[in-house]
């Protein structure tokens, strides 16, 4: 028991490593965190703000962080038995990706976990995870922007996987659980996004009280009021 909360705990630290961050820095760029917010600025942008290559090998660190976690660390805490008791590899992922979302070199501050979700899945379920993957890269470099890639690929997880299990891997199904969780994470840290795309932050036009004459009205004197006058 205790080999797997030291486990956890490496996972978590592991996910902390704040490789964008570190980038940005070493690069001496502006501000990495959106201004007043918690959260990093939207992919997009941090391919503008680090470069094309460099902003690629950043991603490439952090699913390296969430595969790591799942496929390797693993072993140094519990041993190779732990990768057949999925709830153990299941918490690890969750772990790593609370890290990079809530680093503790960063004041619980991070990104939005997408990058690393897709190490840990990359680990857990290969194949569903590049077809995902090719949804997002589809939609992100070939498309609008990151963020449609981004819903589009976390919306697209559960049914490649639920697929691939049902004719391949029926010994994987508990991994459902973790492929859920991580896809509704990406969807609650895309959530302005995703409630732009289905049209709920409409601004209504602010239309005058009917029970208030209007201002121009209150301030011209009636006939009555002239004739008096």
């Amino acid at each position: 028991m205790t080999n797997t909360i030291y486990y956890y705990l490496a996972a978590y630290l592991v996910g902390s490593i704040p490789t964008g961050y570190l980038a940005s820095k070493s690069m001496k760029k502006e501000e990495f965190f959106k201004p007043g917010e918690r959260s990093t600025r939207r992919a997009g942008d941090v391919f503008k703000l680090l470069g094309m290559k460099v902003g690629l090998f950043v991603t490439f660190l952090d699913v390296l962080k969430g595969w790591f976690s799942v496929s390797y660390l693993i072993n140094l805490f519990i041993g190779p038995e732990g990768h057949d008791i999925w709830w153990i590899v299941s918490l690890g992922g969750l772990c790593v990706v609370i890290g990079h979302c809530h680093s503790i070199w960063l004041g619980l501050r991070g990104g939005r976990g997408l990058s690393v979700s897709g190490g840990v899945l990359l680990a857990l379920l290969p194949v569903p995870t590049i077809l995902a993957t090719l949804v997002w890269a589809a939609l992100a470099f070939w498309g609008l922007s990151t963020r449609p890639g981004a819903l589009s690929a976390a919306g697209a997880m559960p049914l490649f996987s639920i697929a691939w299990i049902w004719y391949f891997q029926s010994d994987k199904l508990f991994y459902l659980y973790v492929v859920a969780f991580l896809s509704l994470w990406a969807m609650f840290s895309y959530r302005a996004s995703l409630k732009s795309y289905l049209g709920m932050d409409v601004v209504l036009p602010d239309f005058p009280d009917p029970a208030q004459p209007p201002a121009a009205e209150m301030n011209t004197p009636k006939p009555d009021e002239e004739k008096k006058n």
